[in-house]
């Protein structure tokens, strides 16, 4: 089988989430970057039309959306499984992969992120309005995931899962900000699983330049 592609610029939280999926089951990859902007233009129109990413391929399958590749590599790559066989644990793992498409990604990365950390870099303003309006949901998705995973080492059980690699890459940036200090300290489960899973190789090999 020829190396997956993975198609989106390394910072993105979905494209690191998936680079760490690949990472985990030690699956060399491809990276080809799509610039700030470009991910709207061809040719990455031809492999997302939604203009998002990461788009991905391998061995001339094609495929977008982030829940369906992470679920590519776990079942095309099976060694080191990355959804468990236990109904709870598996159930509980997709709940907050939803939880981080339909709250945590909409409020942590559009509301707060972009405008800390994307905005300034390519010269655009920043919408004060919009950050303080995410924060509430923000720290809610915080809450919520602190809640879900319990007493757990990781947050669907005893073992990493797809859900970690969802979460991780949006609380490790939101970390970085005044905003997320408050809300990620003050839960006393979540800052040892940020250091577990920081200190795993899938994270420290697909960590994004600069980062």
């Amino acid at each position: 089988m020829g190396r997956p592609i993975v198609y989106g610029p390394a910072g993105s939280t979905y494209v690191w989430s998936t680079r760490m999926a690949l990472a985990e089951k030690g699956v060399a990859h491809e990276l080809v970057e799509v610039g700030f902007g470009q991910h709207r233009e061809e040719p990455h129109l031809s492999r997302h039309p939604f203009a998002k990413v990461p788009a991905f391929e391998h061995d001339g399958f094609k495929l977008y959306e982030t829940q369906a590749i992470l679920r590519y590599i776990d079942e095309g790559f099976p060694v080191a499984p990355l959804q468990s066989t236990d109904l709870h644990q598996f159930s509980r793992m997709n709940q907050i992969i939803g939880i981080v498409d339909a709250y945590a990604w909409p409020s942590i990365a559009a509301g707060i992120l972009f405008n800390r950390m994307l905005a300034p870099r390519f010269g655009l303003p920043v919408d004060e309005a919009a950050i303080t309006a995410a924060l509430p949901r923000a720290r809610l998705c915080v809450a919520e995931i602190s809640r879900l995973m319990g007493d757990d080492p990781y947050l669907a059980g005893e073992r990493v899962s797809l859900a970690d690699l969802m979460v991780i890459p949006l609380f490790y940036y939101f970390g970085r900000l005044p905003e997320g200090e408050a809300p990620l300290a003050g839960h006393p489960n979540i800052r040892p699983w940020m250091r577990r899973m920081e200190e795993r190789q899938s994270f420290q090999v697909t960590k994004p330049p600069g980062v």
